[in-house]
């Protein structure tokens, strides 16, 4: 019963924001932050919608009013904060996630499931689970590091900066290699070669179309030392499962 009203609660958050929610409303809040009409209409039909789902999994209560209200005042807040803040995915995603996570605890709240929250946390704190995530971080930022780094002797952008998107490069790196480290530890390492000949299709015709050589290496090194890295770390990441079985 719980797992269903946590659902239905998420379910009824994500139709609401990403279906419902016009588009104009949002503009307004990013525009008019707290005194945008839209932003209290928002927060008072979730909170509403929260309301009725509880009543109909839980049944009605005076600790169901009460975080209502705090639900209210959260949802009403969270988003003029943001709209304060440079547009970015980052907040963007922070946001949208401590809102579900508030939803999420105001269920458990509901539900008296606080046993359940503490049996997550301890599957979280697994080995496994720990060194899955340790894994897919390595890959990320640490990896785009090291990779600017090694690459920075033969790097021909610099001289040529105008016709790069900023920060394009490091996303397809980050991207390309978080699926080349599910490939590995799903043993699908075939679908790897995938991936780079999608890459390497997209890249042809700007490579093809530069006067010098030295891009099409670069690119060819960067490539290789990526799907290098995220092969390693997949191989490591697989044997330190091995281990912990």
């Amino acid at each position: 019963m719980e797992m269903q009203f946590l659902l239905a609660t998420w379910l009824a958050y994500v139709l609401l924001e990403f279906f419902i929610w016009p588009q104009h409303c949002r503009q307004q809040v990013e525009q008019q932050k707290f005194i945008a009409t839209c932003l209290y209409w928002r927060a008072l039909l979730l909170s509403l919608g929260f309301t009725l789902l509880a009543i109909y999994f839980v049944g009605a209560s005076s600790l169901l009013f009460g975080l209502s209200l705090v639900l209210l005042l959260v949802l009403i807040v969270l988003p003029a904060w943001q709209a304060y803040l440079p547009p970015s995915t980052f907040y963007y995603l922070f946001f949208q996630a401590l809102q579900f996570a508030i939803l999420g605890l105001a269920v458990v709240a509901l539900s008296d499931a606080w046993q359940g929250l503490g049996s997550l946390f301890g599957i979280l704190m697994q080995p496994k689970v720990m060194l899955l995530v340790l894994a897919y971080l390595l890959i990320l930022n640490p990896c785009s590091r090291v990779l600017a780094l090694a690459l920075r002797p033969w790097n021909p952008a610099v001289q040529q900066a105008g016709l790069y998107l900023p920060m394009a490069g490091k996303a397809i790196g980050m991207v390309e290699r978080s699926l080349i480290l599910s490939c590995v530890l799903l043993d699908q390492i075939a679908a790897i070669g995938f991936i780079i000949a999608a890459k390497s299709i997209f890249r042809f015709g700007d490579l093809t179309g530069q006067s010098e050589r030295k891009l099409t290496e670069y690119v060819l090194l960067g490539t290789l030392l990526s799907v290098a890295i995220s092969v390693f770390i997949g191989l490591a990441a697989r044997a330190g499962f091995a281990v912990l079985s």
